[in-house]
């Protein structure tokens, strides 16, 4: 009897083994750098190595394949994201959705910031609104490609403003935003680490965030809430762990736990800044909603937009 209850004990333990966390993303993208960071605390946090391991390709789909297959026991992890969770599925043709996982926590969000060539006229994002309504499909926005989340952001923007503005779909932000900053382009929704080094450099205009808050990244550029008429206005891409779909209650609760408990400290606040992301944590069913949200909003987006499923 008490070599069966010292194994079912062993057995209840937590991790008792090394956990694999899959980032579907090439290392140095934000994702990895957060699922790292966050990786770290929960190593040290119980007692086992998280390790994480890049499994890149066909838009986050390939890793995050292999999560979805893997055991649900809590030993393989996925590092997920709307690119690999919400718009994989919807445009990619993923062989599994989000209810093939198991929301654990969110670990970070990145706003998007809209911007146009430092001299365009418009000052605020108000005045660049007024200039798109009285100058109709005179203007353009570029993004880093369809479907992507700069371009569903302004998509969203447009269609609530009803400003009519022609897509310029690119591969990549960099050549993009190159575009914006010669004028070639009028403007584009860019993530903070993408822009950063150009709004410092006067080589762009921020006119604002997509989120409800103020970027932590870049706390002096207002909302769009803040400077239009779009009070409600709220669009971001998220961060986050997930297991496989079946993966033990009791397994998720320890990690959502660790996580709040340990991703916190100026240490990780420096480190987020510095990729341009902000923290950001969760109860497993927020993180629940937040995904299910964005699966509504962004298939309402691509609908309104013309772009094929």
């Amino acid at each position: 009897m008490l070599a069966f209850g010292q194994g079912a004990l062993a057995q209840q333990a937590y991790p008792a083994k090394s956990v694999q966390v899959i980032v579907p993303w090439t290392p140095g993208q934000a994702t990895d750098a957060a699922a790292r960071t966050a990786a770290d605390k929960l190593s040290a946090a119980m007692g086992q190595s998280f390790i994480v391991e890049n499994k890149a390709g066909a838009g986050g789909t390939i890793g995050a394949s292999y999560v979805a297959r893997a055991k649900a026991d809590g030993y393989t992890l996925l590092a997920g994201s709307t690119g690999s969770i919400t718009t994989g599925p919807l445009l990619n043709g993923a062989p599994y959705s989000a209810k093939d996982f198991a929301p654990v926590s969110l670990i970070a969000t990145v706003p998007y910031v809209l911007v146009t060539r430092s001299d365009f006229p418009a000052q605020s994002a108000q005045e660049l609104v007024e200039t798109l309504v009285k100058n109709p499909d005179k203007y353009t926005f570029a993004s880093s490609g369809v479907g992507s989340i700069g371009h569903l952001t302004a998509e969203l923007f447009t269609n609530r403003l009803g400003i009519k503005a022609t897509h310029i779909p690119y591969n990549g932000s960099a050549k993009a935003l190159t575009d914006v900053m010669s004028g070639e382009v009028t403007f584009m929704f860019d993530s903070p680490t993408s822009i950063a080094s150009h709004v410092q450099s006067g080589k762009v205009r921020a006119y604002a965030v997509s989120s409800k808050n103020r970027s932590q990244t870049l706390p002096d550029v207002p909302t769009i809430a803040e400077t239009t008429a779009l009070k409600d206005f709220d669009l971001i891409a998220w961060i986050g762990l997930l297991a496989p779909a079946g993966t033990p209650d009791d397994v998720l609760d320890a990690l959502n736990r660790q996580i709040n408990s340990n991703l916190v400290g100026e240490e990780v606040q420096n480190r987020y800044r510095s990729l341009g992301i902000d923290l950001a944590k969760s109860t497993r069913a927020d993180m629940a909603r937040v995904i299910a949200d964005e699966n509504e909003r962004v298939s309402k987006l691509l609908n309104a937009a013309g772009i094929k499923k």
